[in-house]
């Protein structure tokens, strides 16, 4: 198991995970970032709000940047074409 940082993306800066999260690879902690995108989505429409992370930048306990996981990621294909019918 890997340690993985999640710090979220938004217009101005970066809202740090201090904490970061257990993961088996890469792949999963890709995995974590796309349902955690998907519940922040949820979350501001819910909320009739904007959300405020673009996406997720995943790093290592080092700093190093891995993977970015852009929110429109956490979409399922087609979404915003149902939306715009």
């Amino acid at each position: 198991m890997s340690r993985f940082y999640l710090h979220q993306q938004i217009a101005n800066g970066i809202i740090e995970d201090p904490d970061g999260t257990e993961s088996v690879d890469l792949v999963a902690a890709k995995r974590g970032a796309i349902l955690a995108a998907r519940q922040l989505l949820a979350n501001a429409v819910l909320a009739g709000v904007a959300p405020l992370g673009t996406a997720f930048r995943i790093t290592d306990s080092n700093g190093n940047l891995l993977l970015m996981v852009p929110f429109r990621d956490a979409l399922l294909p087609g979404f915003m074409d149902y939306l715009q019918k």
